[in-house]
């Protein structure tokens, strides 16, 4: 099957954050854990450049812990920005760029948390931690129902766009 170049790509990554943390103090040698805590708070932004509209950018932070584990596993705080643009915008209409930035610019940065978690986790000794997936719609409307007064806010010349 021949694929189609998206219209959308990521220009730029930056890591902002990463605090990841192994907890092995109630194992005993070769002991193997089952890394399930799938307790993970996500959060993310969307700002549109007002000054040149192809481009966009998401900061997503994801965290599993509010407190100290007691247990074997990963504590993690990991943050990131990405720089997003469109490759045809003046072929784009206003739905299609909402969609391609909700539906394919959120989950590719997601992805890519994920992978930054997986490969950096690989180096401690309970291997590599693999974040469970995450159904968009609920995050979405978690997020449409933590929005108080976003849409008139300006930050450093960006517009806050919700994707909702």
């Amino acid at each position: 099957m021949r694929i189609k170049k998206s219209e959308l790509r990521i220009e730029k990554f930056t890591l902002l954050g990463i605090n990841i943390i192994c907890y092995t103090n109630d194992l005993e040698d070769n002991e193997v854990v089952e890394l399930t805590n799938d307790e993970f708070n996500l959060d993310f932004d969307v700002f549109v450049k007002s000054e040149d509209e192809r481009y966009f950018k998401i900061i997503i932070r994801l965290v599993n812990y509010d407190k100290i584990l007691p247990e074997a596993g990963y504590g993690i705080d990991v943050s990131g920005e990405f720089l997003f643009k469109f490759d045809n915008k003046e072929e784009l209409s206003e739905d299609k760029k909402q969609l391609l930035m909700s539906r394919s610019a959120l989950p590719m940065a997601i992805a890519h948390i994920r992978s930054v978690i997986a490969s950096t986790t690989s180096n401690f000794s309970l291997g590599s931690y693999y974040v469970p997936s995450i159904d968009l719609n609920h995050l979405f409307k978690a997020k449409r129902d933590s929005i108080e007064v976003e849409n008139e806010m300006e930050i450093e010349g960006d517009v806050p766009n919700s994707l909702l």
